[in-house]
């Protein structure tokens, strides 16, 4: 039996009770965009699966158009809803807030790194494993940054950016590449620099110097749009 001279205490010294966390609520526009991932990540498989331009393959393609721009109409909604009406946006934003990236990349491992680092960046991230499948999502989404790697299977990275460069010319092209089976990653990274490549890494680098990277070439290109519009 607890001791006459604790009952009662409700004073500042008084123990207090642990707080009980709030059941966790469900968020229906963070589960709805979690769907379109599955749905985007579906329609990515198809399209790796089916022949180049094939039916099947211009379904996937059309299936990742409507998902992403499902996304960015979910996006819109949610930031509707959380901010009360008459209230200014914030001007402090993520780095990469507002901004797509698609990375094509055929080592998984450094897809999943650089995928990952852009989506903590602020970036809506892509990923694609070879230059055929990247250039089907380059077409659907028009990203604003492409970080592409040289050496590939199915579609290399050189042909990636010449086609990128008239399939998409406001994207931005980061190329990266560690020489592959021939060491010549200095030649490869020059090379996509000529033929339209707006910055060359050599893989190994920090996910902070690939981020760094692509905040001056997309600083660059948004310059560029600005002075093609004074004096168009």
């Amino acid at each position: 039996m607890p001791h006459p001279k604790f009952l009662g205490r409700t004073g500042p010294s008084a123990e207090a009770a642990p707080e009980v966390p709030p059941a966790p609520t469900s968020n229906p526009a963070h589960d709805l965009k979690n769907l379109l991932a599955v749905i985007l990540g579906v329609c990515e498989s198809l399209a790796d699966r089916a022949e180049p331009g094939s039916e099947d393959a211009e379904l996937a393609a059309v299936g990742l158009l409507a998902a992403e721009k499902a996304g960015r109409l979910v996006g819109k909604l949610q930031g509707e809803i959380a901010r009360p009406a008459g209230h200014a946006p914030a001007l402090v934003q993520p780095e990469g807030q507002g901004r797509t990236v698609l990375v094509v990349e055929d080592d998984d491992e450094l897809l999943k790194l650089m995928t990952a680092a852009f989506a903590r960046a602020g970036f809506k991230a892509y990923s694609a494993r070879n230059g055929r499948l990247g250039l089907q999502l380059l077409r659907a989404l028009k990203p604003d940054l492409m970080v592409t790697d040289i050496v590939m299977p199915e579609k290399e990275g050189i042909a990636t950016i010449i086609e990128a460069r008239t399939t998409a010319p406001d994207t931005a092209v980061i190329a990266i590449s560690g020489g592959g089976a021939y060491g010549r990653s200095g030649n490869f990274l020059q090379w996509a620099e000529e033929l339209g490549a707006d910055e060359a890494m050599a893989k190994p680098f920090p996910m902070s110097q690939l981020l760094s990277a692509a905040r001056v070439v997309l600083e660059r290109k948004d310059g560029q749009k600005a002075a093609r519009a004074a004096t168009g």
